[in-house]
């Protein structure tokens, strides 16, 4: 079981990394671990009722080790032919969420020059945005390279992101943050990641929110000692997938130097899970939505009288039953 004591493959300058990255939580170092299945014993029906219906994360093992991309990805002249090269921005640290310091020390290159860059290990951390991969952009040539999910239908698509968005870093973490309504696999091609995850139903959660949001541990600031949590831990490998369903603050930390590949394959919640007013992230989403008026804010309404009857529906159906 993944727990934050756990050393990360010998590596101590990783694991001190984590520690420090993760230490902003009070009682991380309780962490339990995310539940573990196997992608060979999961069907879509079970992936769903089991996880998706209860907004529950959990790590499936193996889930994308079928992928021609683990091996491609790994060559660095396999990326030269098989993208376009075009201009975009570096970054020589983590990834924040206050853009301001996220830009900092950013640097503008072509694409294949950050290829050659990153394959030489030149940096301590560098880090390319999120790309997205469709069948008409700029990296066509590589969605070949990205197969499916026996437990996941692929024509369902996400309501916010992108169905795929790819990463590439070198030691690069991830500043905490949750998805707002779409559910997401954090496909783990390359590479191998710590995340710790926070429930929604965690307490004091606007202020919670508003000091991850906002870095505020960067500043001084830290949260009370004394609060429970319940944080979990999972220890994503090559070939792996975490479901992190929407509304679950998580950090995002490597747990080796190599060059780390990430997609991130989306889909949309299902509609009881928009319905859930006791959740302050829900409350949350149709309150931004609502105002400034723009053109979703007059379907709103509609959508969450639907959705939170569905999930009424839903809460009478199970009690019953």
């Amino acid at each position: 079981m993944s727990t934050l004591a756990n050393p990360i493959n010998g590596d101590l300058e990783m694991n001190e990394l984590c520690n420090s990255f993760f230490s902003v939580i009070p009682g991380i170092e309780n962490a339990a671990g995310v539940n573990v299945v196997n992608a060979s014993d999961l069907c879509e029906s079970s992936f769903k009722r089991d996880w998706v219906s209860q907004n529950k994360p959990c790590l499936i093992k193996g889930a994308v080790k079928h992928w021609p991309a683990v091996k491609k990805w790994k060559d660095k002249d396999y990326w030269l032919s098989a993208c376009e090269n075009f201009k975009l921005h570096v970054y020589p640290h983590q990834n924040f969420n206050n853009q301001a310091r996220h830009k900092d020390g950013r640097e503008e290159m072509q694409f294949h020059d950050a290829i050659e860059r990153l394959f030489q290990n030149q940096d301590k951390i560098l880090s390319l945005p999120g790309e997205v991969i469709s069948p008409n952009n700029r990296f066509k040539g590589i969605i070949k390279d990205l197969g499916g999910f026996e437990f996941l239908d692929p024509e369902e698509k996400p309501r916010l992101y992108s169905q795929r968005r790819f990463f590439i870093y070198r030691r690069a973490a991830t500043a905490w943050h949750y998805h707002d309504a779409d559910e997401t696999l954090m496909c783990q091609v390359n590479g191998s990641k710590r995340v710790a995850l926070l429930p929604p139903g965690i307490p004091q959660v606007k202020q919670i929110t508003d000091f991850l949001e906002k870095e505020k541990h960067l500043e001084g600031e830290a949260l009370d000692k004394e609060l429970k949590l319940n944080s979990f831990i999972a220890d994503v490998e090559e070939g792996d997938a975490l479901y992190i369903p929407p509304y679950w603050h998580h950090g995002v930390v490597p747990t080796d130097g190599k060059i780390g590949f990430t997609l991130a394959y989306c889909w949309a919640s299902p509609i009881h899970i928009l319905g859930d007013f006791s959740n302050y992230f829900v409350r949350n989403l149709y309150r931004r939505g609502l105002w400034p008026i723009r053109q979703i804010s007059i379907a709103l309404p509609f959508i969450g009288f639907y959705a939170g009857l569905s999930h009424l529906m839903r809460k009478v159906f199970y009690k019953i039953h």
